[in-house]
């Protein structure tokens, strides 16, 4: 089923209202590391696992797939050690691993030099409300404890996509506000009252199901469908996915979760004008030179920012002048999602000052 993009004002109005508060956003430190089962430590099967190993971080730091069937990319890929930093064993349970760590610098240069964007380690946690329906028609509310194995492919496929989950805790706050009908029919309104209290930029919600269906022989077979909804960044997407079985279903949700928060917060340099990439940004609450310096690095340390000058220093307020390697929008889809920065708000928790924000240590 394609993806369907629907007008949805209340979405757009509890966004907007969320833009600048406190959010729940991980900082991705593993984007250029990849950990793969091994037989053995001969050269061919090393050879295999770096190649595995390079794929896995291209899609996580591009944000979609798509990128590996770029014949540029491809060349990449069958050169591998070009881009690996250092790379180990690890004996875990009885299984051998490979733990490769890959130049940060070379592969984003890669990326961009294909022409594709980047998506920045600092990314949304989405919230997950799940149901699925029995054999007997019965509707169940999906959590770790009743389903561990559906979890664990969410939380696993996560880790290969670079993206991470909250779920809810399903108490009475959360019951009052939400049950399984509306998970099941993908009720906007509740999920959207429901979540709010998680302060995330991203939910994700499914009806998982059985559907019968007829080969190609004629045979009837099972196959498990989830019809999801997505709500972000002022936009409700809704679409389905299918897997062979119940569990597998979770990693065809991660892979349309982590392809569409791309779309979203990845950057595109294709859209940019290089006569326009040039901002200012003010910094309150600097109160030593370690804090000058901390933001300075922190600043960049983003993706969206090819340099950064402090061009001012009056008292704890720092005027710094960055580069980007986006847009102006881009760079403020990336703030909002640090623990470092806090907007200059007026009583409704709104921005009042364009680029001016306190630094919170």
């Amino acid at each position: 089923m394609p993806i369907k993009i629907k007008s949805a004002f209340l979405v757009v109005v509890f966004w907007c209202f969320n833009a600048w508060q406190p959010l729940h956003a991980a900082v991705i430190e593993d984007l250029f590391d990849a950990t793969i089962a091994v037989s053995d430590q001969s050269n061919t099967v090393q050879s295999a696992a770096f190649t595995l190993a390079i794929k896995q971080v291209l899609v996580k730091v591009r944000g979609n797939s798509d990128i590996l069937t770029d014949a540029q990319i491809r060349n990449a890929i069958s050169k591998p050690t070009r881009f690996i930093r250092s790379y180990s064993y690890e004996n875990r349970e009885s299984q051998l691993y490979l733990l490769i760590n890959f130049e940060p610098q070379r592969i984003e240069t890669l990326i961009r030099n294909a022409g594709f964007p980047i998506w920045d380690k600092r990314r949304p946690d989405t919230l997950v409300w799940l149901v699925t329906e029995s054999d007997n028609g019965a509707k169940e509310i999906i959590n770790a404890e009743n389903f561990p194995e559906l979890f664990n492919g969410l939380h696993q496929q996560g880790r290969l996509r670079g993206v991470r989950f909250t779920e809810p805790l399903w108490d009475l706050d959360d019951r009052q506000a939400l049950n399984v009908y509306d998970v099941w029919g993908g009720f906007t309104l509740n999920l959207t009252r429901a979540s709010e209290r998680y302060g995330v930029k991203s939910v994700l919600s499914a009806r998982i199901y059985k559907a019968k269906d007829l080969d190609n022989e004629n045979q009837l077979h099972s196959l498990w469908l989830a019809d999801w909804t997505m709500l972000g960044d002022g936009k409700l997407l809704s679409g389905q996915v299918s897997a062979a079985d119940h569990d597998s279903i979770a990693v065809k949700l991660v892979d349309v979760l982590a392809d569409n928060l791309a779309l979203q917060y990845a950057v595109d340099l294709a859209s940019i004008n290089p006569n326009e990439n040039k901002i200012e940004l003010k910094f309150n609450n600097l109160k030593s030179l370690t804090d000058y310096a901390e933001a300075l690095e922190f600043l960049e340390s983003l993706s969206v920012v090819s340099r950064g000058t402090l061009v001012s220093q009056v008292g704890e307020q720092a005027t710094f002048e960055l580069a980007l390697l986006g847009t102006e929008e881009d760079l403020k889809i990336v703030l909002r999602l640090d623990k470092h920065v806090q907007a200059v708000t007026d009583e409704f928790g709104q921005p009042i000052l364009e680029l001016e924000f306190f630094w919170v240590k």
